[in-house]
C-alpha cells in the first residue's frame, strides 16, 4: 500500500528519521484498553465466521459496492492470489439497518479476536474498541482460523451485517489492518 511503500522507502530518507523509533508500539500486555460494551440496540444476535475467496472482491467477483449496502471495500494487495479465501464475521440481527447505519458513522478499523480473553472485538475510530461477543470453546477455534488467516493475507478480513443467513448484506467492510509499527 501507499502508507506501507512510504513506512519503508521515504520516511528512512528524511532528515531527523531514527529507525529505533520505529515500532515502539506498547506491548499487548500493557494494553489495558478495555472493550465497550455495545448498546443492546445494536448488539447482535447471533455472530458466524466465514470465508469468501479474495476472486469474489475482484474486477467481475460477486462483491462490489452496488451490493454491500454501507460500508466500504478496501483496496486489496496484488501480491494475494485470487484462490486465497478472506477470513471474516457475519453479524446476524433483525436490527441490521440500525446496527450498519450507526458503523457506517464511525471508522471501522478492523476485527480482532483475543483469544486469550477469548473476546470478539471491533476496533474503530483512533482508539475505540467495542465489545461484540464472548467465545466459547469452538468459537475460539473459529476465530482463531480467523486472526491466521489475517496474518496469512497481509491483515485483509471483512465484516457484513445481515438481518438473516440467506439475505444480502445491509453493511460490509473489507477491511485491511495494516502491521502496528504503521
Amino acid at each position: 500500500s501507499w502508507l506501507e511503500d512510504r513506512h519503508e522507502n521515504v520516511y528512512p530518507q528524511m532528515e531527523g528519521f531514527n529507525a529505533n523509533m520505529v515500532g515502539s508500539t506498547i506491548p499487548s500486555f500493557l494494553d489495558v484498553r478495555t472493550p465497550v460494551r455495545l448498546p443492546d440496540a445494536l448488539r447482535g444476535e447471533k455472530y458466524a465466521f466465514v470465508a469468501l475467496p479474495v476472486a469474489e472482491f475482484l474486477p467481475g467477483g460477486s462483491v462490489d459496492a452496488t451490493n454491500i449496502g454501507v460500508g466500504r471495500i478496501c483496496t486489496i494487495p496484488r501480491d494475494i492470489p485470487a484462490d486465497a479465501f478472506v477470513q471474516g464475521v457475519v453479524i446476524l440481527t433483525n436490527r441490521a439497518e440500525a446496527l450498519a447505519s450507526w458503523l457506517a458513522g464511525t471508522e471501522v478499523v478492523a476485527l480482532t479476536a483475543d483469544l486469550r480473553k477469548r473476546v470478539l472485538v471491533m476496533e474503530t475510530d483512533i482508539d475505540t474498541q467495542y465489545l461484540m461477543a464472548k467465545l466459547n470453546e469452538s468459537q475460539r477455534v473459529e476465530a482463531a482460523s480467523l486472526e491466521e488467516g489475517k496474518a496469512g493475507l497481509k491483515g485483509l478480513h471483512f465484516v457484513s451485517v445481515q438481518e438473516n443467513e440467506d439475505s444480502d448484506p445491509t453493511g460490509f467492510w473489507l477491511l485491511r489492518e495494516l502491521p502496528s509499527a504503521i
